[in-house]
This record gives C-alpha cells, structure tokens and sequence, in this order.
C-alpha cells in the first residue's frame, strides 16, 4: 500500500469521526451543541483541504517532514556536519519528552488557576518571550490577537460561561 493510500485511508477515518460527531450533536439541545458543531465542521474543513492538497500535489513534494520545516532542523544539522564533530551535542530524547510534558502541565496548571482567558494570555506570551520566536512587541501583538480570539469565539459568538478558576474566590474578595 503507498504512503498516499495510507494518508487517505487516516484522512478519511479522521472525517468520518467529526461526520460522527456532528451526527451525535444534532441530537442535543440548542445550546449542548454549540461547541461541538463549530469544532467538527471546522475539522471536515480542514481535512477535506487536507485530503484535495495531498492527492493534487506529486508525492515528491509530500515528502516533507513537518518539524524539520518548522524548526529549521536540516539546515542547522547540514551546517554542524559543515563544521566537523564540534556541533551541538543532541539531548536525550527523554529530556525533550520532559519538557514538553511540564509546558503541558503548565498550561493546564494555569486554566485550573485562573481560568482559559488568563491562562491562554499568560502561556501565549511567554511561549513567544521564552522561545525567542518574536520580538516582545510582536509577541505581545500575537498574544492580545490570539487572546482576544478566543474571547470572541467562546464569550462573545458562542456565549459560553467560562471557568474563573480556583483564584476566582480571591480576586472576588479585592473587588
């Protein structure tokens, strides 16, 4: 079986789960279905993009391997093996698991503190400062961005009442 069979076969298993999914929510009341329904029907407009960009491009250029692009890893590994053996050491794989398990953590730790709205304001922003991926005024234009997006949608478009968080007692107190 080809690589792109098999893409099409996890792509079409993927959509028939939000079809399922959208099935399921029509059977709930008005407001039960108000976040599955968007959700699903963004995922099947998605992998249908998914499904058309995979089968209309040449299968050379789906060779691609998503991290490298992203991180930029071939060019900084093509420029230590330039460089000899004095390139930078890999960490163990257990480190990076590590890492990404406690940004996990961090985030969810920070939804149970102050609620979704701090927290994505607070994570966003320092993911942006830690990793160096902007500049801090850029950073901080993304965060308001990204921040108020997910005000608009769940607040504002979707009315949903959001968890404050264990600290709402608190703040409620210096009000």
């Amino acid at each position: 079986m080809s690589r792109r069979t098999q893409e099409n076969l996890i792509a079409l298993a993927i959509l028939c789960v939000f079809i399922g999914v959208i099935v399921m929510s029509l059977g709930y009341g008005p407001r039960a279905r108000m976040i599955p329904l968007p959700l699903a029907t963004f995922g099947i407009i998605l992998i249908v993009i998914q499904i058309i960009w995979q089968n209309l491009r040449s299968t050379e250029e789906l060779q691609v391997n998503l991290l490298d692009v992203l991180t930029q890893q071939a060019e900084k590994e093509g420029a230590a093996a330039q460089g000899g053996e004095d390139g930078p050491k890999r960490t163990s794989s257990w480190r990076k698991e590590a890492v990404a398990l406690g940004i996990v953590a961090a985030l969810v730790g920070l939804i149970l503190l102050v609620g979704p709205i701090p927290a994505v304001f607070v994570f966003t922003g320092a993911y942006f400062l830690l990793s160096r991926h902007y500049s801090w005024l850029k950073g901080l234009v993304y965060t308001i961005a990204f921040t108020a997006a997910i005000y608009l949608l769940f607040v504002v478009a979707l009315e949903v009442q959001l968890y404050h968080g264990v600290l709402e007692p608190l703040v409620e107190r210096f009000r």
